[in-house]
């Protein structure tokens, strides 16, 4: 935590000495949703580009000092949203600090001073123009799993529900209910739907709201048709390498009415394959001790027979999510979410700790994704796979492909650098190509391109090599980087 601690220093020092101070936003940050649209935008009707960070337990492990830290971090990088959960643990959970959510164990008695500190996190993150995407309760404290033990009833949750949407409705907050666990008793619905309506009408209406539950599972089983749902989440999940999250697109263009759809909780950076599968060290002979560390850190990785989830695998999953025609994408790393210090007790197990964790690779490819998506917004094309000429399987190395809603641009994504052949009678008009790298964020003219036929591109590399991926862009306008 040294590096923390100098770092945090010298910003302070540094602030001080420019005699500045940050200046919050607040409600004017807010955001909507347009009836029939899949896009998000914010209140001058401009395109929301959701890079979310997963910090689910931001509320109970950090410091301030370490808030700030953390969000330093993240706004550089270009992320946008920063998802964390109010109530992660029980309600005798301590954050940092010592305060506990709720007193003698009552969820219609929280703690001030507790969620003077949540207030904290929502004000820095809203003076660095970050919204904080709030999930009230983890799901364990509403669904009754064979872990789990049920702390709201209806009463309570509209209580507190009430009590989150009062507090939090002029801030730039996006609620998200569950927490990994789906609906499965009318019950836990009833509890939910209290909760949801609570805020509604605490906030009038005038935040985004959603749900989030298991992996490859999807909000719009239970609440699509609800009005306090304004858009759908999806958990594609830690389960493979090369998850068919492209699938979703398909299944939310079917809906009625039309939503947008966010991948909340894809394969985190640094977490093993199936990882509630792979810690049978026994069955290789070994201990835990001969695994993990006094501290936390895994220090044997040879038992972890699949492996695990790295830069690549990340980059993968979000070029697939955003060419699918999704409004956003959450990026996750397997320390950060759980903000895993030295010696912690419990929790997934931890290739680095939270801090070191920050600037892992596939965590600074999301300023690369910010780039693309800036200079060709989400609301200015559309998902159209008829741009690829030839077959595309929905296999591993599936090409997804966008066209401008003017016809003055395709892009496409080579997650292998395999060829791809594009009808470029799409385009209105002949133009330039490009290669767009995801890793480095450079771009590549490759030349001028008709719009009267089928034209082939050969990505940069080998093709098939691991980590080989490109986005091919097409432009039949002025230079946008």
């Amino acid at each position: 935590m040294r590096k923390l601690a100098m770092i945090c220093s010298a910003a302070a020092l540094s602030a001080l000495m420019a005699g500045c101070t940050i200046t919050e936003k607040s409600a004017s940050m807010g955001l909507t949703v347009k009836p029939e649209s899949t896009v998000i935008t914010t209140t001058d009707g401009k395109p929301f580009l959701w890079i979310g960070d997963t910090a689910w337990e931001i509320f109970q492990r950090l410091s301030k000092e370490e808030v700030q830290f953390y969000l330093d971090n993240r706004k550089e990088k270009g992320f946008t949203v920063i998802q964390g959960v109010a109530l992660f643990g029980r309600s005798d959970t301590p954050n940092f600090y010592g305060e506990i959510p709720m007193l003698d164990n009552d969820p219609m008695k929280p703690n001030e001073k507790y969620f003077e500190f949540v207030d904290f996190v929502v004000d820095e993150a809203a003076a660095r123009g970050l919204y904080v995407a709030i999930l009230p309760t983890w799901a364990h404290n509403v669904v009754k799993g064979k872990d789990d033990k049920s702390f709201f009833d209806v009463e309570s949750a509209r209580f507190y529900g009430k009590y989150m949407g009062e507090r939090y409705k002029d801030k730039p907050v996006i609620w998200i209910l569950g927490g990994d666990r789906n609906v499965v008793t009318d019950d836990e619905y009833d509890i939910w739907e209290s909760m949801a309506h609570a805020i509604y009408e605490a906030t009038g209406g005038k935040q985004m709201m959603s749900y989030h539950p298991t992996g490859e599972i999807s909000s719009h089983y239970w609440f699509h048709n609800d009005p306090w749902l304004t858009f759908n989440i999806v958990q594609s999940g830690h389960y493979r390498k090369f998850d068919k999250v492209y699938r979703f697109g398909a299944t939310y263009n079917q809906l009625v009415p039309k939503k947008p759809f966010v991948n909340a909780e894809p394969a985190y950076e640094d977490i093993a394959v199936r990882f509630w599968e792979q810690e049978d060290f026994a069955k290789h002979g070994k201990t835990r001790e001969d695994v993990i560390s006094p501290e936390g850190r895994i220090i044997d990785t040879s038992v972890y027979e699949l492996g695990f989830f790295d830069d690549y695998n990340i980059r993968n999953e979000a070029y697939w999510t955003y060419f699918s025609g999704a409004a956003g994408y959450t990026y996750g790393n397997n320390a950060v979410w759980q903000m895993y210090k030295p010696g912690r007790k419990g929790g997934i197990s931890v290739l680095y700790f939270w801090d070191e964790a920050l600037d892992r690779p596939g965590a600074d490819d999301m300023r690369h994704i910010s780039k693309l998506f800036t200079a060709y917004p989400l609301d200015s094309f559309h998902v159209d796979l008829s741009a690829i000429h030839g077959i595309n399987l929905n296999e591993d190395k599936f090409i997804p492909a966008l066209v401008a809603n003017d016809g003055t641009f395709i892009m496409a994504y080579m997650n292998k650098g395999q060829n791809v052949r594009i009808d470029t009678r799409k385009l209105n008009a002949p133009g330039k190509a490009y290669w767009f790298d995801p890793r480095e964020g450079e771009v590549t003219e490759i030349g001028e391109v008709g719009n009267t036929g089928i034209e082939s591109f050969d990505p940069p590399g080998e093709e098939d090599a691991y980590g080989n991926d490109w986005v091919l862009i097409i432009d039949s306008g002025a230079p946008r980087f």
